[in-house]
């Protein structure tokens, strides 16, 4: 049964090492099982192509504003559309998740109706395909403990959350700052749970 809609908007698969480390996030998300879809919103270049090839559904056509950067709205609400999952996640392009995810969303839902989960990273140079076969999840959490470092309370590059909250978001523009204190924000504005994951599921950077 679908549980989460795992969703993103990626930079443009061009440069070697962005898509390096956005490939091994896609692999990655595919990795964590069949509780979660995996949408991948915008056409920039290379999208379609690895989405066909890694079987992931892509929704191209992400409204933008006068400059032609997509809007958050729009990504969200694209993510909302492909599917009555109970959560939905929003994480930057180059975030790689442990198994511990999906457990945590469940226990999260029999507490909770609504909340907005989010929490710090691990900073991680990876500069390799990664291998998400066999114990990977053992591997990237040895890496972490030798060479990972928490990144400070500045960053929010994941967001959990039912499918009853953020079902509007203003225009916000992705890549600007801002959007993502708002989301903090308006869940505080409605009195909804805002959850630090940071103890209990581990996310890697790649740098």
């Amino acid at each position: 049964m679908l549980l989460l809609t795992l969703f993103t908007a990626p930079k443009p698969f061009v440069d070697p090492h962005i898509s390096l480390i956005q490939t091994n996030m896609l692999r990655n998300w595919q990795a964590l099982g069949p509780e979660i879809e995996i949408v991948v919103i915008g056409d920039e270049p290379g999208i379609a192509e690895i989405c066909s090839k890694q079987g992931i559904r892509h929704l191209p056509e992400v409204r933008t504003n006068a400059l032609g950067t997509p809007l958050i709205s729009s990504i969200f609400d694209l993510a909302r559309s492909v599917n009555e999952s109970p959560y939905l996640a929003y994480a930057n392009a180059d975030i790689l998740f442990l198994p511990q995810l999906l457990p945590l969303i469940h226990r999260l839902g029999e507490e909770k109706k609504r909340f907005l989960a989010v929490g710090q990273r691990y900073d991680l140079d990876i500069h390799e395909p990664l291998d998400f076969s066999g114990d990977w999840a053992d591997v990237l959490e040895q890496r972490i403990q030798q060479d990972g470092a928490l990144h400070g309370q500045s960053g929010s590059d994941y967001f959990i959350y039912p499918r009853a909250c953020f079902e509007h978001i203003p225009d916000f523009a992705v890549g600007r700052a801002g959007w993502d204190n708002w989301m903090i924000y308006k869940a505080r504005r409605e009195h909804w749970p805002v959850i630090d994951l940071t103890g209990a599921l581990t996310i890697i950077h790649q740098n």
